[in-house]
């Protein structure tokens, strides 16, 4: 088994507790043949993993984990019952540039909200001393436009904090029109641009939820609806009690892309072509789904069009 010297991850297979191969990399971190796997290396709930082993049922955990030798890593640890083997992934590294971008993106909205602050209380100021109708416009456009950044320095501190399990849900009875008012009225642009026409069915006043969560999956599977949708076209949506459907007429997805569009900055080779984007929309839907506990279903074709299906009850 020369070949797995060749991958990151340290490999080792056991003959009871004992350690029967193990690759170069978990060589070097003291996993040597015919050592029992406990006088190698610990970690907090070294006692569940060991019961799994006894057990032979497969465990995963990703924990701090000290290795005798004298170093700590932050670690993936995986036992395959069916192949008696542990795969240890060193995820330090990646744990370490996760917590650098959490620290900037909480630096970058604390020092920005501050001056965005004076700048929509004199905004409000003006607007209750102004005296000038010609004015009024540019004035509800500065306001929008606030209103907007705070609402983005919102979205990427709540992502960042969901992703790191930091974020609680506050569920409350969501004014669901209100929110998809809000949605269109920050696409206002890519409205105009394309000539879409949104045909918009709710039967419901109000929904229980999340509301930056609720917000936040109509507006990037709308904004994907307008950005893959034809000039002239119709995007459709539909909101129940039980769902929230988005739908349009677009290009689709190609059949070898569908496993793949909810990876962070993925874009298929056909949507860098037709619209401009990072490759966040999807993941992000998907990410407050499975925070929300709500299941996403996809419907598409290629060139005929997408139908996005969430189910939040």
């Amino acid at each position: 088994m020369k070949y797995l010297d060749f991958i990151n991850e340290m490999i080792i297979e056991l003959d009871g507790y004992k350690i029967k191969y193990s690759n170069k990399v978990a060589q070097e971190y003291g996993f040597k043949k015919d050592l029992e796997i406990i006088s190698v290396f610990t970690f907090n709930e070294i006692d569940d993993f060991i019961s799994h082993i006894i057990n032979r049922k497969d465990y995963k955990i990703e924990t701090t984990v000290f290795f005798f030798q004298g170093t700590s890593k932050y670690c993936s640890v995986l036992y395959l019952s069916e192949e008696n083997m542990i795969i240890i992934d060193d995820k330090t590294d990646k744990e370490l540039i996760k917590q650098i971008k959490a620290d900037f993106i909480t630096s970058l909205s604390h020092e920005l909200r501050t001056p965005l602050s004076v700048a929509k209380g004199n905004a409000y100021l003006i607007e209750d001393l102004n005296n000038n109708y010609s004015l009024n416009e540019p004035i509800k456009k500065i306001k929008k436009s606030l209103n907007r950044i705070e609402r983005i320095l919102d979205q990427l501190t709540v992502i960042y904090m969901a992703e790191f399990g930091n974020y609680t849900l506050k569920i409350e009875l969501i004014d669901i029109n209100n929110i998809y008012n809000e949605v269109i009225s920050d696409l206002e642009n890519k409205i105009k641009y394309k000539n879409i026409e949104i045909i918009y069915k709710s039967d419901i006043e109000y929904l229980k939820g999340d509301s930056f969560v609720i917000y936040t999956l109509l507006r990037n599977l709308i904004s994907n609806a307008f950005k893959y949708s034809n000039k002239n076209s119709k995007v459709y949506v539909t909101i129940t009690k039980n769902e929230i459907i988005v739908e349009d007429n677009g290009i689709g997805i190609r059949e070898n892309e569908k496993n793949r569009i909810f990876e962070r900055f993925y874009r298929g080779i056909d949507s860098r072509k037709y619209a401009k984007g990072s490759g966040l929309g999807l993941a992000i839907v998907k990410h407050l789904c499975e925070l929300s506990n709500y299941s996403l279903e996809f419907k598409s074709e290629w060139m005929v069009g997408s139908k996005f299906i969430i189910k939040i009850a």
